[in-house]
């Protein structure tokens, strides 16, 4: 959801965001976002975190608002107790990601119907050293919000080469899966397979700048639905403006961290 209120919001960079990828998505952003007087408090502005141990540490400095970059090392309790302390203080907290909060996801809604839907697959490239557990996760986050939450999560295979995972949505059937590459790409792909109409959602590589793409595919052939030329980091910080400005709900929120994390411990 895009905020109508477009009053920009300071922004505040702790040192381990304080980067010029950052700084170009934000330029990128003036209607939504300034930065704030350098060096001055984060009560106020919004800010940006890199774990769940920064992110302890922003509510307590009370800013107006929270994306949080990254999500390893947080346990189920860790999260939830997160959330409890970012809504009694009143500060939404959005969770970005990889691919779950890509705009051609968002323009989805409601379309991807798997009544008649035999298989849904998720499969990534991810580079050396990505966690399994943290891919995992990001995948869960692109099924929840492109389609539904997963249940019945069963790891079958998780190694330095990467991992397999069963699941379900609904009544249909998910295969997870990821390979580690040493080109260093990420790049990821959500099929929804069914014996009438077929959807492919392909995610590039984030560094690459590149939009992801979908193609519906039925009797009448295959259908390459518009592009949307924006990156799922980009789209997370017009969720935070719209969460701030608007009380709109963040697409993928702490809570729903903590109900994929609960299906990984199960």
């Amino acid at each position: 959801m895009t905020s109508t209120t477009l009053e920009p919001l300071p922004v505040t960079l702790a040192e381990s965001t304080d980067h010029p990828a950052v700084h170009a998505t934000l330029a990128s952003l003036p209607k939504y976002f300034r930065p704030a007087t350098p060096g001055g408090p984060i009560i106020g502005t919004v800010t940006a975190v890199p774990t769940l141990t920064a992110l302890r540490a922003a509510l307590d400095a009370r800013p107006t608002g929270i994306l949080i970059a990254g999500v390893a090392g947080g346990g189920v309790a860790d999260v939830r107790e997160l959330a409890g302390r970012a809504a009694a203080a009143g500060v939404p907290v959005v969770v970005a990601g990889p691919w779950a909060l890509d705009p051609a996801v968002a323009a989805l809604a409601g379309a991807l119907d798997t009544e008649d839907a035999s298989l849904i697959e998720v499969t990534a490239t991810v580079p050396a050293g990505s966690s399994p557990p943290d891919v995992l996760l990001d995948q869960l986050a692109l099924l929840r919000t492109a389609i539904g939450p997963a249940r019945a999560v069963e790891v079958i295979q998780a190694d330095a080469h990467g991992h397999l995972a069963r699941a379900h949505v609904g009544d249909v059937p998910v295969h997870l899966a990821a390979a580690v590459s040493g080109l260093g790409t990420r790049r990821a792909r959500l099929d929804v397979l069914g014996p009438a109409v077929q959807w492919r959602l392909s995610f590039p590589d984030p560094a690459t700048a590149r939009p992801a793409t979908v193609a519906r595919t039925d009797a009448d052939g295959e259908r390459l639905l518009p592009t949307l030329y924006e990156s799922a980091y980009r789209a997370a910080w017009r969720h935070l403006h719209a969460a701030v400005t608007d009380g709109a709900a963040p697409p993928y929120s702490l809570h729903d961290l903590a109900d994929d994390l609960d299906l990984l411990r199960n």
